[in-house]
Formats: structure tokens, C-alpha cells, sequence
């Protein structure tokens, strides 16, 4: 049954990566790939994207707010160190 799951999945990123929308960069304009882009309750599903983005609001030159223009940025690296296995304050006593 994962095996199953796993081939899907994978179809599903390659057709995203070959037929979705061309994603870029609202601040850049750098081209970030082709992915599938579905809204879902009150989310947006970003399916196919190597990337890791954030929406933003893009800039309009009528102030509207019935409908926001949305655009995608690169989310900007952690500045904080990723702590998946906890390490022990540098002034811990040993044990």
C-alpha cells in the first residue's frame, strides 16, 4: 500500500513540475519552478514546488479589498539552530 502511494505521489509532483503554473518570485522576479497551486480552506496547497515560499500581497495601484492580488516569495533561511536531537546546555554539570 505505500509502495502504491508513493508511485502516485510521485506522478503527481512530475505533472505538476511539467504542467503547472510557472511560479516566480514577487520580490526577484526569479522563476522558482511549475507547481499546482490549490486554495482549500482558507489555505493555498503549493504541490510540486522544490522551493519553500510564503505568500505575500503584491502591490496594486487601486486600494481594493474584495480582491487581493497574491504573489510568492522565498521563505528566508532559519536564523536559529535546528534542534531535532536536544543538546545539553554548554554549563550542564555531566553526568
Amino acid at each position: 500500500m505505500a509502495n502504491l502511494s508513493s508511485v502516485i505521489r510521485h506522478i503527481v509532483i512530475g505533472l505538476a513540475r511539467r504542467v503547472g503554473s510557472k511560479v516566480t518570485d514577487a520580490e526577484t522576479g526569479r522563476v522558482l519552478g511549475r507547481a499546482f497551486l490549490i486554495p482549500w480552506k482558507g489555505r493555498i496547497a503549493v504541490i510540486g514546488l522544490d522551493a519553500e515560499v510564503k505568500p505575500v500581497f503584491l502591490p496594486q495601484p487601486r486600494l481594493t479589498f474584495w480582491k487581493q492580488e497574491l504573489g510568492f516569495t522565498e521563505h528566508p533561511p532559519a536564523d536559529f539552530p535546528h534542534e531535532a536531537s536536544p543538546q545539553p546546555p554548554p554549563d550542564a554539570p555531566e553526568k
